[in-house]
């Protein structure tokens, strides 16, 4: 082998490498959020609910709403956060989706957040 073919090997075994450890990021990123999402569903009391605008488990496209009981969607039964989280990012099915989708999740969580303290402080 060449001193250029064995250069692009190494350079193509470095892309590997990265993917991996993005991979792997994505993956420790998103057991984080599904902690928080269930702290925060835990927390809601039963009246409240937070509509996941944006966020997509499959097609058709549904609308998901967070709940005391997890994830609700009208006419179906309660699916656990840990497997919408993992539906939606299947769904997403490559590591730039997947990142956008864990922000959109994370911009949702917030908001989530927000809306348990103000009910909390106001009652």
């Amino acid at each position: 082998m060449s001193f250029v073919d064995s250069y692009y090997m190494q350079r193509i075994n470095d892309l590997i490498n990265g993917m991996s450890l993005l991979e792997q990021e994505i993956s420790n990123t998103s057991e984080i959020i599904k902690e928080e999402y269930s702290k925060a569903s835990s927390a809601m009391m039963e009246t409240q609910n937070y509509f996941l605008n944006g966020i997509q488990a499959g097609q058709p496209s549904k609308s998901y709403l967070l709940t005391g009981k997890g994830i609700e969607v009208l006419g179906e039964e309660v699916i656990s956060i840990d497997i919408f989280i993992d539906n939606v990012l299947n769904f997403a099915n490559y590591p730039k989706k997947k990142i956008e989708v864990l922000k959109d999740l994370a911009m949702h969580l917030q908001k989530i957040n927000q809306m348990i303290v103000e009910s909390t402080t106001a009652t």
